[in-house]
């Protein structure tokens, strides 16, 4: 039986007009570069936001580039640390881990930082975390930065896991809504990112209780086996994207606003979260 992530890079090929790529990383350059993308929202979304990445790369390289994903932080993670993609785009936690574990070359960050917001339904008028005493919590990605600094901030409000609340999972947006409307789970965990991807008729029903924390932004990272050479040229290419018309056009359509140099300041920060995202991911 074909696996739940073949599915999704298949339907990514089929999207995008992409080919599937060629499975080892001994390879020429005739062969695609396989960029791997974190699947912090839903495939069809992510797979059109990076639609001109691709075309950019492409363009750039000279060679075809292939959009991958996966289906959750665990597996993306996990295929990260096999080595399987040339290039990934990741949460800054899942990279510190895979640069201290494998090695992966971190070659620029993203911009802004990411707001770790806590919502709830437009109805509940009550901005006080107390009222999750007794009841749930709705997170998407339980291994996500959000969802440790979240966790965190609620410690700090006097609230602890397990014993005065629970997590339960919201696998998208229907499960979302109905958790948050039933009352089951009066509060969300998510990144601004996750907030923008939702619809518009879900955003309609939400607001935005609380910031957080502003959190590191996205790495782009090269395989630890990439020659050096082939990582610089890119690093420089992704360091242009940005003043690119591609480049403006990935931004509108994602909501970022930049791709700059390694966020050194933030790696620092995200230092203590590195044994937490390791055993949340299972890696070894």
């Amino acid at each position: 039986m074909m696996s739940r992530r073949f599915h999704l890079i298949a339907y990514a090929g089929l999207m995008l007009g992409l080919a599937w790529p060629a499975a080892s990383w001994a390879q020429t350059a005739s062969k695609p570069l396989r960029l791997g993308v974190l699947p912090n929202i839903s495939a069809r979304i992510l797979l059109t936001h990076y639609q001109p990445m691709r075309e950019y790369l492409s363009e750039q390289l000279k060679r075809e580039v292939v959009i991958e994903t996966s289906t959750n932080f665990k597996t993306f993670a996990q295929s990260t640390s096999r080595g399987e993609y040339d290039l990934i785009v990741t949460a800054p936690n899942l990279g510190l881990v895979a640069k201290v574990d494998q090695g992966w070359k971190p070659l620029a960050s993203y911009e802004p930082k990411i707001p770790a917001l806590l919502v709830a339904l437009k109805q509940n008028p009550n901005d006080d975390v107390k009222q999750l005493q007794g009841k749930k919590l709705a997170l998407s990605n339980p291994q996500s930065l959000v969802a440790l600094v979240g966790l965190k901030w609620l410690s700090e409000q006097g609230l602890t896991q397990d014993k005065d609340y629970k997590v339960t999972l919201a696998a998208n947006d229907e499960s979302l809504g109905v958790l948050l409307n039933g009352g089951e789970a009066p509060m969300a965990m998510m990144s601004m990112g996750e907030y923008k991807a939702k619809s518009e008729a879900m955003r309609a029903t939400l607001r935005i209780v609380k910031v957080m924390k502003e959190l590191p932004g996205f790495m782009v990272m090269s395989n630890p086996k990439m020659p050096a050479q082939e990582s610089a040229q890119l690093q420089a290419a992704m360091r242009a994207f940005p003043q690119t018309t591609l480049g403006k056009r990935y931004f509108e359509l994602s909501g970022f606003k930049n791709i700059g140099p390694v966020d050194e300041d933030g790696m620092a920060f995200l230092s203590s979260f590195v044994d937490q995202t390791r055993a949340g991911l299972d890696l070894k």
